[in-house]
């Protein structure tokens, strides 16, 4: 009787050993455009249009979040892409800005009953074009930006963990898209201002 008391006792430890979560978790980063440093580009005027209409079903999520993807790249174009020149303009086109979950597939062996698989992969994508348009001299250039990032949390992961993931995903991916623009943009003559 006893024996099979410390069995089950046992068998229950084992199985609340494997629901808990070490260390606390933190808060989900904020998204800070004063992180980014700002480029003084010849144009006179900044357009922002956003063409990305997000889909309100499964699996996009992006509009769980707060402030939206495309508002983040946008926050972001309005803060690091400022007009200095006399003349001109540069437009940058959001075509997607898409924050998805997935469902990964699950081990059904004996091992993978007993430990924290991972659940879900959280995928963001952000893509753009800046086009600089400039009378004065007649010229014009285009670029194509694209970032793509992704992320798997465990299962056992809270509510609160799988907000920092994505916030986390996005942040990362917004930071691709940034080193791209500066890239891309260095490589256009006379777009960016001393």
């Amino acid at each position: 009787m006893r024996l099979g008391y410390i069995g089950i006792m046992a068998a229950m430890g084992l199985m609340t050993a494997c629901g808990t979560t070490s260390g606390i978790g933190k808060a989900p980063p904020k998204f800070d455009s004063d992180s980014y440093a700002v480029m003084a580009v010849n144009a006179r005027r900044l357009e922002i249009v956003e063409n990305w209409q997000m889909p309100m079903e499964a699996p996009f999520i992006g509009h769980f979040q707060t402030p939206y993807p495309s508002n983040i790249v946008a926050e972001w174009a309005a803060r690091v892409l400022q007009p200095a020149g006399g003349s001109g303009e540069l437009i940058l086109d959001i075509s997607k800005a898409a924050v998805t979950r997935e469902k990964l597939p699950r081990k059904t062996n004996f091992q993978g009953i007993f430990s924290d698989q991972q659940d879900t992969k959280i995928r963001v994508e952000l893509v753009a074009r800046l086009m600089w348009l400039q009378p004065v001299g007649g010229a014009k250039a285009m670029v194509d930006l694209s970032a793509s990032q992704s992320k798997s949390i465990p299962e056992s992961s809270t509510p609160n963990e799988f907000d920092k993931a994505v916030k986390e995903t996005l942040l990362t991916a917004l930071a691709a898209l940034d080193t791209q623009a500066r890239r891309e943009l260095q490589k256009i003559d006379n777009i960016i201002l001393p």
